[in-house]
């Protein structure tokens, strides 16, 4: 007799449930139906037109603001500055100094590194540090726009997040989506504001999708709105020499990458030293950043090219480093740090990434005419991304950082990656830059980062 359906389910035992793929937690949704995913795709989109807008708005400011008070000289040479920029960058150290008073802003304010690493922005912060951050870089300071707008997008995504009683997952999600847009109109492309915001926060596994495929969206999204407006990003594309790869490369890239990671712990250490001696002066903001914008003015007559945030003084190095010479551009790196430094001990806000990249720039284009059998795109390439490579562990991110802003080809990129490596070895993963970090926040009671983790730029 045929079986009846029952009887044949009976005989055939009890049916296999359903098997996890290897990287699939049980019972976990797939991507594309989770409704927090899509969630996360809407919060993206909006983060992405807000912040494209946000971000013309302040670089519009950034820019324009700077060319009002400040012509750079054809030939930036020697003491080629106009001895009254002083009197602007007086005046910008004590209008920070001022809002920093009457916002009542505690003497440090967490950095972009660190809370993109925290995947969290303080929203009551916000608003009153990229106005300090505004006025610092409109008054010719040596740092970059990261920072505020790294604010701006992840304090939105946390206020947001916040606003709709969201979990901590979204909320995560949704500031470091954020704060990818912010980027999208900052960065050459939209894939690498992506890259530097995954890579440094580094998400656990169980959001690393969403975070991922958010972030994208949300820097493609203020890419598209941010670009037809401003007809180009803020860090564009350097033009250096083409160079014919040759294995010899991979060799000289080490000596390169452990010329950067040195120049990246002097920039540390520059830093550190400066915040010690100006610490006295922490009850008198007004009068700290004001003697350190007479400071930093001062160095900017000597050097013009060590004022602002670098982007544009890289292609006057590119182009004219020959002219300029081997020691003006050894002299202009180290002043850079110097001044770099002064702003982060006297109460200016701004990031490190843009003027970390300059440094490198420069510094690999003087390698170049101190050794010319070094090509200068060797050079230059190798040093812009080792030295940042040093403090973060994002190399993946630096050397498609250099793919887009240098151009220089698919095998040139194989001697970056070789300095990036070494530079990262030799300073934060052979322990030097912990070591460094916790000699430097030992007076001030501060915890030092974890291993690998470069100390957060004071704001």
């Amino acid at each position: 007799m045929p079986l009846s359906r029952a009887n044949r389910r009976a005989q055939a035992g009890p049916r296999a449930a359903p098997q996890s793929g290897p990287d699939e937690a049980p019972g976990e949704v797939a991507l594309d139906r989770s409704r927090g995913f899509w969630t996360a795709v809407g919060y993206a989109v909006v983060l992405g037109i807000a912040l494209a807008l946000a971000a013309l708005a302040f670089l519009g400011l950034v820019t324009g603001g700077g060319k009002l008070w400040f012509t750079l000289p054809d030939k930036p040479d020697w003491f080629s500055g106009s001895l009254w920029w002083v009197g602007v960058t007086a005046a910008a150290g004590l209008l920070v100094g001022v809002l920093r008073r009457v916002f009542r802003l505690p003497p440090k304010l967490p950095g972009v590194l660190e809370e993109l690493r925290t995947a969290r922005v303080e929203p009551p912060t916000v608003l009153k540090a990229v106005a300090v951050s505004l006025v610092s870089l409109v008054g010719g300071a040596s740092l970059g726009p990261e920072d505020a707008l790294g604010k701006m997008g992840g304090g939105l995504g946390t206020w947001l997040s916040e606003r709709r009683k969201l979990d901590e997952t979204a909320r995560a999600t949704n500031t470091l989506s954020g704060m990818s847009a912010a980027y999208g109109g900052l960065l050459a492309s939209p894939i690498l504001a992506t890259a530097l915001v995954v890579e440094i926060a580094r998400p656990r596994r169980a959001r690393l999708a969403d975070v991922l495929v958010a972030a994208l969206l949300a820097a493609t999204v203020a890419f598209a709105v941010y670009f037809p407006v401003a007809g180009s990003t803020f860090v564009g594309i350097y033009r250096v020499p083409s160079f014919t790869y040759e294995d010899w490369q991979l060799a000289a890239a080490v000596p390169l990458g452990l010329v950067a990671g040195a120049l990246a712990l002097i920039t540390l250490a520059a830093a550190g030293v400066l915040t010690k001696l100006t610490a006295p002066l922490l009850r008198w903001p007004i009068v700290r950043s004001t003697l350190g914008g007479i400071a930093f003015g001062l160095v900017g007559v000597a050097l013009p090219l060590t004022l602002f945030t670098g982007t544009d003084q890289l292609t006057t190095v590119i182009d004219h480093g020959a002219a300029l010479g081997a020691g003006l551009l050894v002299a202009v790196v180290f002043a850079k740090i110097l001044a770099f430094a002064l702003c982060e001990a006297t109460g200016f806000i701004g990031g490190p990434i843009l003027v970390t990249l300059f440094i490198g720039g420069t510094a690999g284009t003087a390698v170049h005419l101190l050794i010319p059998g070094i090509p200068e795109g060797l050079a230059f390439a190798t040093m812009f991304a080792a030295i940042l490579g040093a403090l973060v562990a994002a190399p993946f991110t630096l050397i498609v950082l250099v793919a887009l802003t240098t151009q220089i080809g698919t095998l040139q990129l194989a001697p970056v990656a070789v300095a990036v490596l070494t530079a990262y070895l030799a300073v934060s993963g052979s322990g030097a830059l912990v070591a460094l970090a916790r000699k430097g926040r030992g007076a001030a009671g501060q915890a030092p980062p974890a291993r690998g983790q470069p100390p957060s730029s004071t704001s």
